[in-house]
């Protein structure tokens, strides 16, 4: 039992690690790009971009969570009243 909680310990941080290392991916790209001397509008395009597509990836979670709690809820109500 506690070889299991230290494994699901270690998976849990090994989760967390790979987050952390796309995080650090995104952050020395842009550091790679300030050493080639990029100017600095365009690190801030950068920046903007990886933002933005962190806000497109949690509004597409969202609508996604909608529609199917939606699709369960029609096909609960169908189940109830029409049968």
């Amino acid at each position: 039992m506690i070889r299991r909680m230290r494994a699901n310990r270690a998976e849990l941080h090994s989760q967390k690690e790979g987050f952390r290392d796309n995080i650090k991916i995104k952050e020395t790209r842009i550091t790679f790009l300030k050493f080639k001397k990029v100017p600095d509008s365009e690190l801030i395009d950068i920046k903007e971009k990886i933002r933005w597509k962190a806000h497109l990836e949690k509004k597409r979670v969202l609508l996604i969570t909608i529609i199917v709690t939606v699709l369960f809820s029609i096909g609960y109500a169908y189940l109830l009243f029409i049968r």
